[in-house]
């Protein structure tokens, strides 16, 4: 059986990551990304997050992106998961979300929180069907965008 593994995100991944983006049109749009991977990730560095490459058989499949401590409610958070075309619609990205869990939940943590545009359904489902729960609607007030916010417990 093929295992998952994961390790940090480093810059011989980028063009890596910039070729799961292209292929990821809803995900450029809600993230407002404008092709300039250097700066997106920086503009994330102050969240002190964990960019994680994910691979199988030493063949990258993935990028993720959490938090152990969000500002928002002090609590952890995933923000991004991304997987490589050849490889969605394989439970992958499910995977991702259970390694990442039990991480968390190895450190003490009970439960893990995402956001997501109420607009993106399959989003929505896709949570759904790895074990979050619909939590609360907040409406960003820069954006006037609203996302349903979702907890899984760990």
């Amino acid at each position: 059986m093929k295992k998952l593994t994961f390790r940090g995100l480093n810059e011989l991944d980028h063009e890596f990551f910039k070729y799961v983006i292209e292929d990821s049109h809803i995900w450029k749009i809600e993230e407002e990304y404008e092709n300039d991977l250097e700066r997106y990730l920086l503009s994330y560095q102050m969240y002190n997050g964990q960019w994680r490459l994910w691979s199988i058989n030493n063949e990258p499949i993935g990028i993720s992106f959490h938090l152990e401590w969000s500002p928002s409610n002090e609590r952890p958070w995933i923000g991004t998961i991304l997987v490589h075309p050849s490889h969605r619609l394989k439970g992958l990205g499910k995977e991702i979300i259970i390694e990442i869990g039990h991480d968390l939940k190895s450190k003490g943590h009970k439960a893990c929180y995402v956001g997501c545009s109420i607009h993106q359904d399959g989003w929505l489902q896709f949570l759904a069907k790895c074990g979050f729960e619909q939590f609360k609607m907040e409406k960003d007030e820069m954006n006037s965008k609203k996302y349903m916010i979702s907890v899984m417990p760990l």
